[in-house]
């Protein structure tokens, strides 16, 4: 059964279905002044969003900008379509609370739908503590956002390796640079996804553990752009 999403639920066995687990790729450095974008924000660039349903499939939608252009309108609309106006949406942290709330004010919400949205949001890290896994790979060092981009040195998948939100944020600099070749923005497309949907299977294994449950079941889905 859908349900609406109570305000501030207190338990997680609370949290309407649908639910929406979302994550968000977001930029805490000013874009080049030649894209001609500067937000006074940080700047949303990606999306992944996993949608259960009380049957326990969970099927999987992302966006990813790759123009270079301001992503927003187009992430949010794409991001809409996908949330409804039911269920209840699951981000990791105030942060994205936080995020969306600054698109509200710096863009047209003419059906009420960010509105409504926003009401459903429900923070996981309220009903548990996420846990960062060990990386497999180096460790990374320095202050250089590269250091943690790891180009594998033989294999049939070329991507890279995006290790945190930093290496993603110095990927997506490159993926929008339009001195990037092309093979290279394939490769760093197909990383950002990969890198998303790992962040974002991670907040469906954290909530799920917070309701004594098993993560559920994923189907890949489509990318909306």
């Amino acid at each position: 059964m859908t349900t609406r999403q109570p305000s501030n639920p207190t338990l997680a066995r609370d949290v309407a279905f649908p639910r929406h687990y979302l994550q968000i790729g977001i930029l805490d450095t000013p874009l080049p002044m030649s894209t001609g974008i500067q937000p006074p924000e940080p700047l949303p660039y990606q999306w992944s969003c996993h949608v259960e349903t009380e049957s326990g499939l969970i099927e999987q939608f992302a966006f990813l900008d790759t123009r270079g252009l301001d992503p927003r309108p187009e992430l949010l609309e794409t991001l809409l379509a996908v949330i409804a106006r039911r269920g209840a949406i699951l981000v990791p942290s105030a942060r994205e609370v936080a995020l969306l709330h600054g698109l509200q004010r710096c863009l047209v919400d003419s059906t009420g739908a960010l509105a409504d949205a926003l009401t459903r949001l429900v923070e996981v890290d309220r009903f548990a503590v996420r846990k960062k896994k060990p990386a497999a790979c180096r460790s990374v060092s320095g202050d250089d956002p590269a250091a943690s981009v790891i180009w594998p040195e033989d294999a049939v998948d070329p991507s890279p390796d995006l290790r945190d939100d930093r290496a993603a944020q110095a990927a997506y600099l490159e993926l929008i640079d339009a001195r990037t070749q092309t093979v290279r923005r394939r490769q760093l497309t197909h990383a950002l996804v990969r890198y998303g949907d790992l962040q974002l299977a991670e907040l469906v294994h954290a909530f799920a553990e917070s309701t004594g449950g098993d993560p559920a079941w994923i189907a890949p889905g489509p990318m909306l752009n």
